[in-house]
């Protein structure tokens, strides 16, 4: 058996005390900040680590100075701070001709904006000069008109295409045809050689790959048909579509399928032999009813000294991708899995997802475990990391669990009532460490008939069983994170992936603490760390209040995106000083990528990759995680859109959920669809307040503005536009 590191003794399970932050000083020393924005355009215009500059100006200033000035520095836009801490200068664009890379966002006009890190404001670029670029390809622009706020360029090369397949309807012509893309911000249509049709006629439905983009002006990518999609429903052809536009691949390569064929399922007598094993041990998994991949499990076991052992065992797919594979060059693209409300696009081909790596009841299964020695008083004594044969004895859904906790009786409750109460325990210490709940209440799920038609909307329901399992993952992750982080310090030793989450911008908390007075709440922020405990206050008071939604979903937005990199500047929102993604690598690449380097730091090899190879992979995991998340919300929409078609005319009551120039959007209460009432369909002309968030009327005087209750009727509703059009209903 091999048990990978040694033991922890008493090792302190308790998250790092937070430094007690000295009272600033106002300063009007304008030399320090001339002379920090100095230094650090000099030295690394590329962005550097705030302690550099604390070290450097140290002699000179006070720690409290320098972060002031750091601070000014910021607020008057001078500098910027990236998602992994570091801080750099502002760019600002300073001459015509100009050449910058950014990503574009087209518009249905066809009239495009480059979008570029670190700039004050984003290059619109006109039809003519988008050179048939898509939204999101990454671009290079060259600079025609200068204007500080509003520059206009020139795209004039397309470095990264973000979508290589299209779902289009074809149209024939003697010896070949054109494909014309089912959606209509694709700016061009595909050439298709004779060779490449596939014997289709015009008006079928297929999906094209690129197999030459052209990137000239005038010049159609040339495609070829890879599948014939005539006799799909109108439902089946929006969700591929969906993922496609989101850069997603909706099949499997066949290499990748190849080599999924050889992988067998049986666990061989050497492999168990090498592991820890757990098959005796009682071990059961908790998801949701519907889940198919089963990536964690855990398991309870009394121990000689009265202790209990507490096993958070997670899928080993380390174990079968391996580096370099078809396999992994698959997964590394992907980088997650896509959770739409009909299906699932998965990283890994079914057969390992749902197969061969999920922990399901009854089968022999390869894990990568963390096991925790916990007392009675449910403190963590020590822990160890081993590679382990697991053999669940029960599945569990989330709501099977609640019902146990409830009653008070059932299968296996002793055990799960204790494991609860660890979870308790470790959600108090965590809360009280400062970690923020942004449990909004709003997570739609849909209830589908056998044609995939929403009949029924609600709202996911978090309860203690759902609670118990992200409590013990949070414990996992943070303490694999610690451990990679420690471990990473030694000379020459493998860096880490960390899931990192910066502090706010304060700025953004203002529409919060505005729209919050609204609802009779008086909140104020006055730094990161305040901000925590006041954002924490909020939730608390309003979570059985109807305002949850709203406000929740302004307190998210104010906040920073959380992002994968080497770097590890902690978890703000989690109160984490470390933190990881080890849990889920059915389902996340950087999983594996962090279980190959816990092995690899265990078993003390040399590094397998470089600090810059960790990073690419951690900027194009974060990458594909946006675009799943777009793809998620794309595909509620349709189907709230889908939904509400059948209900024109109806009255619902709704929060108003944002305001802008053209009108305001409400959410319904009821079932947390969202649809807009434009002002042009009123009685009368508004005035905009941006600041507030509201729109006033000229003559009535009448305020609408986001956080008001109000009752709508549906007017209309259009799939194509995934639009739901609303209008007051007195």
């Amino acid at each position: 058996m091999l048990l990978l590191p040694l033991y922890f003794k008493n090792y302190k399970y308790e998250e790092e005390q937070k430094m007690s932050r000295k009272k600033k000083k106002k300063s009007g020393n304008s030399g320090i900040d001339g002379a920090i924005l100095k230094y650090i355009e000099a030295k690394r215009k590329s962005g550097m680590n705030p302690g550099a500059v604390l070290s450097h100006f140290s002699k000179k200033y006070s720690p409290e100075k320098i972060e002031h000035a750091i601070s000014r520095l910021q607020k008057r836009g001078l500098i910027d701070f990236s998602s992994t801490g570091k801080i750099s200068k502002k760019k600002f664009l300073s001459k015509p001709n100009e050449v910058l890379q950014g990503k574009l966002d087209l518009a249905k006009s066809g009239i495009g904006y480059v979008i570029i890190d670190d700039f004050e404001a984003d290059v619109k670029i006109q039809r003519k000069h988008t050179m048939n670029a898509m939204s999101n390809d990454v671009v290079e622009v060259a600079i025609t008109k200068y204007d500080k706020k509003k520059p206009e360029g020139k795209i004039i090369r397309i470095i990264n295409h973000s979508q290589g397949e299209f779902i289009c309807k074809f149209q024939k012509t003697d010896g070949f045809g054109f494909a014309v893309p089912n959606n209509e911000r694709i700016p061009f249509d595909i050439f298709i050689p004779e060779s490449f049709t596939m014997n289709c006629e015009t008006g079928d439905m297929v999906v094209v790959h690129i197999v030459n983009w052209h990137d000239t002006a005038g010049k159609n990518p040339v495609g070829k048909i890879m599948e014939k999609l005539n006799n799909l429903s109108a439902n089946e052809l929006e969700m591929r579509t969906i993922l496609m536009q989101q850069g997603f691949n909706i099949v499997f390569p066949s290499d990748v399928l190849a080599e999924t064929d050889k992988i067998n399922e049986k666990i061989s007598k050497h492999e168990h032999s090498e592991r820890l094993d757990y098959r005796e041990e009682l071990t059961f998994t908790i998801d949701p009813v519907d889940a198919k991949d089963f990536d964690d499990a855990l398991s309870i076991k009394p121990l000689k000294n009265g202790n209990f052992e507490i096993g958070v065992h997670i899928a080993d797919v380390a174990h079968y991708v391996r580096p370099g594979s078809a396999l992994d060059r698959e997964a590394q693209f992907r980088s997650t899995s896509v959770y739409l409300p009909d299906r699932v696009c998965p990283m890994l081909p079914e057969k390992l997802s749902n197969v061969v790596c999920s922990l399901r009841p009854g089968e022999d299964k390869c894990a990568f475990s963390v096991l925790f020695e916990i007392n009675e008083k449910y403190e963590i004594i020590e822990y160890s990391f081993a590679k382990t044969v697991i053999n669940s004895d029960k599945r569990f859904a989330y709501h099977e669990v609640q019902e146990i906790l409830n009653n008070q009786e059932g299968e296996f409750f002793g055990e799960l009532e204790f494991l609860n109460n660890i979870a308790y325990t470790l959600r108090e210490k965590r809360t009280k460490n400062g970690s923020i709940n942004f449990d909004t209440g709003d997570e739609v799920r849909f209830k589908l008939d056998e044609d995939a038609v929403p009949t029924e909307v609600f709202v996911k329901e978090r309860t203690d069983a759902n609670l118990l399992v992200e409590d013990f993952m949070l414990l996992a992750n943070t303490t694999v994170a610690k451990f990679l982080s420690k471990a990473e310090k030694g000379r020459g030793k493998q860096p880490g992936v960390y899931r990192v989450h910066d502090k706010p911008d304060l700025s953004k908390l203002l529409i919060l603490s505005n729209v919050a007075k609204r609802f009779g709440y008086n909140i104020a922020f006055k730094d990161a760390e305040q901000a925590r405990d006041a954002l924490n206050n909020l939730m608390g008071i309003i979570v059985q209040k109807p305002e949850l939604s709203v406000l929740g979903r302004l307190a998210v937005r104010s906040m920073a995106k959380a992002v994968y990199t080497t770097k590890n500047i902690g978890h703000y929102g989690l109160a984490y000083g470390h933190y990881t993604h080890f849990t889920s690598p059915i389902r996340r690449y950087p999983d594996v990528l962090v279980h190959r380097l816990l092995l690899q730091t265990l078993l003390k090899d040399r590094p397998r990759y470089t600090s810059e190879e960790l990073e690419d992979l951690s900027k194009q995991s974060s990458l594909m995680e946006r675009q799943s998340q777009k793809a998620e919300r794309e595909a509620i929409k349709y189907k709230q859109v889908e939904y509400l078609s059948t209900r024109i005319g109806e009255v619902y009551e709704g929060i108003i959920s944002g305001v802008i120039a053209r009108g305001f959007f409400v959410e319904l209460v009821e079932n947390k669809c969202e649809g807009m009432v434009a002002v042009v369909n009123m009685q009368e002309d508004f005035v905009y307040d941006e600041m507030n968030m509201k729109l006033t009327g000229l003559s009535t005087k009448i305020v609408y503005q986001i956080g008001e209750s109000i009752q709508v009727r549906v007017a209309k509703t259009s799939l194509k536009d995934k639009q739901i059009d609303l209008e007051l209903a007195r």
